[in-house]
């Protein structure tokens, strides 16, 4: 087992009611094929490996098929979007919207399987559309329970596909103060699929913000002075300035998000 790279999460030091056994709750979102549920195996077995953390999942996609882990709380126990669509004649969307609909009112039996856990970190799956979680009632609604059982934090994952462009980088950046807002809760980005050729251009613009601002300046269009004015405004009220590249299936950067992960709860708190 490899040296731990942060002492363990102290989340003591977080004021938040105590339930059962306190544990850190990290909500995984983002668009469809951006990777979550990739994500959340490649980042639990790296938890439990390198850092010796005990980790319980929860998949909160009533439309999934396949999860790569092993949920210890899932949703399509009480709800699924296929049996949605045969029993009320609904179209896949409109199943998806009835899925999120049902899950509020169960709520409370989800929850019920939260309280039975026992681990130090909880990662969260959520719908493939990032939609119906985040602007649907049921996000915030869950994410405040997940916080009130312990410490909690979102985690926005976008594919490196959407950050081919310097304006790109700053779209996602508010999509994640979007979220933080929305949540209720400390929100960081992560960019996934950084082992694409694509992604080294990202990666650069994420290193380096003064890169991103002179990038965003040559850019065509009208909107590219715009761009740069919100990127600076962005980096005062988003959370996590920083934005790590990460690959889940090759399980490479992992230890970035964990960084970020650790410094929201550590004494300092400090994400710049």
């Amino acid at each position: 087992m490899s040296k731990p790279i942060n002492p363990p999460l102290k989340l003591e030091t977080v004021a938040v009611p105590l339930f059962h056994r306190r544990a850190l709750y990290l909500i995984v979102i983002g668009p469809a094929g951006s990777g979550k549920s990739t994500l959340v195996k490649s980042f639990g077995d790296w938890l439990e490996r390198n850092q010796g953390i005990s980790v319980s999942y929860v998949n909160l996609d009533p439309g999934a098929e396949y999860v790569p882990y092993r949920p210890d709380v899932d949703v399509r126990r009480f709800v699924r979007v296929e049996d949605l669509m045969r029993e009320r004649g609904l179209g896949p969307n409109g199943a998806l919207v009835a899925s999120m609909e049902e899950l509020l009112l169960r709520r409370d039996e989800v929850l019920k399987g939260l309280d039975s856990l026992n681990s130090d970190f909880v990662l969260v799956d959520t719908p493939g559309q990032m939609e119906l979680f985040l602007f649907h009632e049921v996000g915030p609604s869950f994410s405040q329970e997940f916080a009130r059982r312990g410490a909690a934090c979102a985690l926005l994952l976008f594919d490196a596909v959407l950050a081919s462009r310097p304006s790109h980088v700053v779209m996602l950046k508010t999509m994640g103060l979007a979220a933080q807002l929305r949540l209720g809760l400390p929100t960081i980005i992560a960019l996934n699929k950084s082992d694409l050729s694509l992604a080294s251009r990202a990666s650069a613009w994420l290193k380096e913000p003064e890169r991103l601002q002179r990038d965003l300046l040559d850019e065509p269009g009208v909107f590219s002075d715009l761009a740069s004015h919100l990127a600076s405004l962005l980096d005062r009220f988003s959370f996590a300035r920083r934005i790590p590249a990460v690959s889940a299936i090759k399980a490479e950067g992992l230890e970035a998000i964990y960084d970020l992960v650790h410094e929201i709860w550590c004494a300092c708190g400090d994400l710049t």
